[in-house]
């Protein structure tokens, strides 16, 4: 099992990527980071209340549902935390108590073609239970299709997460991932934004933010 900075470092541009998962001590948290490669993509930042995390433009250039959304939406409970406008329709469906992973299929890629951006997202209950991480990404090979890869662990472990980023290229080669991978979280909650963030590449980093799974979204740490 790779350890989480490891992943995240391996890759030059992850376009976005979350992770959910424990450290050490058993402390769930939550993390999300953007990164970009136009001008109009590093125009953002993170816009952070008690119960959602917004991305917002900051370039003064149109707003479109691409780049701007909300990346995380906290119930009494749950969160649920991802790279669109799906995030908010997932958080309704948990709502209404449907199951996420069927409900995951009601989505499909970004329409962006070629790239095809894989929808990401995860949730949990905050208690640290009922992880799932997916994607709705376009299928190697037939890319006009979707396929909807995501994995669910009734408890994670301490020192223990599950990610999954939109990319695994580089910025002038962009591969789509969409894939959740299980990684080693090797330090407490507190240390993941430095931790992530130095392992992004510099001129391609835009925002992140980590919060634990038991505290409204105000207590995150913010890049």
């Amino acid at each position: 099992m790779r350890g989480l900075v490891d992943v995240v470092g391996a890759v030059e541009y992850p376009g976005r990527g979350l992770v959910l998962g424990r450290d050490p001590d058993g402390a769930g948290f939550a993390a999300y980071w953007l990164t970009g490669r136009t001008a109009a993509s590093q125009g953002r930042k993170l816009v952070v209340s008690d119960d959602s995390v917004v991305v917002q433009d900051v370039s003064g250039a149109s707003t479109d549902d691409l780049r701007h959304y909300t990346a995380a939406v906290r119930g009494d409970d749950w969160l649920v935390v991802g790279n669109g406008t799906q995030v908010s329709e997932l958080a309704q469906a948990r709502r209404d108590g449907r199951d996420l992973q069927v409900a995951l299929r009601d989505h499909a890629y970004e329409p962006d073609p070629p790239i095809r951006t894989p929808r990401i997202f995860a949730t949990a209950s905050t208690d640290g239970t009922g992880v799932i991480v997916g994607s709705a990404r376009s299928v190697p090979g037939a890319d006009e299709l979707v396929e909807h890869p995501s994995l669910f662990v009734p408890e994670l472990p301490p020192a223990t997460g599950v990610h999954v980023s939109t990319y695994a290229g580089t910025a002038a080669d962009v591969i789509t991932s969409g894939y959740p991978e299980v990684v080693g979280i090797g330090s407490g909650w507190q240390d993941v934004a430095d931790g992530v963030w130095s392992a992004l590449d510099p001129s391609l980093r835009v925002a992140l933010f980590v919060v634990p799974l038991a505290a409204p979204f105000g207590a995150a740490i913010v890049r």
